[in-house]
């Protein structure tokens, strides 16, 4: 999408140069023609020359500053465009290697928790197991960001085995489904979804309860219904489908995770909305393309 973008920043900017060129010269051949009228009426040779001097002096200026703030404009793109992928070819890697880092942290927590069962229940331990699937949660969505236009996989999913897939990272909570359905989707991308939904329930709105309600729609797409029992959310969340980084609330994250899902749906042929109608707590309802 952002590199989509530059392309069209980088044809813009040379339409401009082209248009605004074509547009100086034709005023420098229209001037020139008009002062050559000016030549047939008696007594303004004088003037005459005047104006052709003014007009070819004014033309190749502005023909200069054109030219030369044109191309000053597309050096200013493409060393953009360079910048942009050296800056983001560094922070994938970057973001790979955390990624990795915090999988074997999340591992060796885990482990210790099994290898010695007086520790399973030390707060310290279960503050870090959350804290570290928080930042790997935060980990992934700062890697989608960056590769916003990466390909995806679509296959076959249960929803069901996902979403039971996901229940040791949140032992707190309690997660209920109804129903059951095989959305087309990439699987990392679909759990990422998932992952965000869940998350937000937990840390910001301190639920206690998740609902999860699959069905098929109209449409032969598969709704996938979100409800906690959280503390809800403001009545402006929805901005942060549009716009990551803002904050409708004290209390609220920083959107970031809405604004990942959303784009992640879209490449998936998918959509995401809020759920306005909630006497309490929070809802979203995710739509995916459903498989055979």
């Amino acid at each position: 999408m952002r590199q989509s973008r530059m392309t069209w920043q980088y044809i813009a900017a040379v339409s401009w140069l082209v248009f605004t060129v074509a547009l100086a010269v034709w005023w420098l051949v229209f001037g020139l023609s008009q002062a050559r009228h000016l030549g047939a009426l008696e007594g303004e040779a004088a003037q005459l020359g005047r104006v052709t001097r003014m007009l070819i002096l004014e033309g190749v200026i502005l023909v200069t500053m054109l030219v030369g703030g044109g191309v000053a404009l597309l050096i200013g793109i493409r060393f953009e465009q360079r910048r942009r992928r050296d800056l983001r070819a560094f922070y994938t890697a970057f973001t790979h290697d955390l990624k990795t880092s915090m999988a074997s942290l999340i591992l060796q927590a885990e482990a210790l928790s099994e290898d010695l069962p007086e520790a399973a229940g030390n707060p310290n331990l279960q503050r870090l197991q959350k804290d570290a699937v928080r930042l790997r949660l935060q980990l992934e969505n700062a890697l989608f960001l960056t590769e916003s236009d990466a390909a995806v996989l679509i296959e076959a999913i249960d929803v069901r085995s996902m979403v039971d897939a996901l229940r040791d990272d949140w032992p707190e909570l309690h997660i209920e489904m109804r129903g059951d359905d095989r959305v087309r989707a990439d699987r990392r991308a679909f759990e990422s979804v998932l992952r965000n939904l869940l998350q937000n329930a937990v840390v910001h709105g301190r639920a206690t309860v998740v609902r999860i309600e699959v069905k098929r729609v109209p449409s032969s797409a598969v709704e996938i219904a979100v409800h906690d029992n959280g503390r809800g959310a403001a009545a402006d969340a929805a901005m942060a489908l549009d716009r990551p980084f803002t904050r409708t609330a004290p209390t609220s994250g920083s959107g970031v995770g809405l604004y990942v899902c959303r784009g992640l749906l879209r490449q998936m042929h998918g959509q995401i909305h809020l759920l306005t109608n909630q006497s309490s707590g929070f809802g979203v309802a995710v739509q995916l393309p459903g498989a055979a």
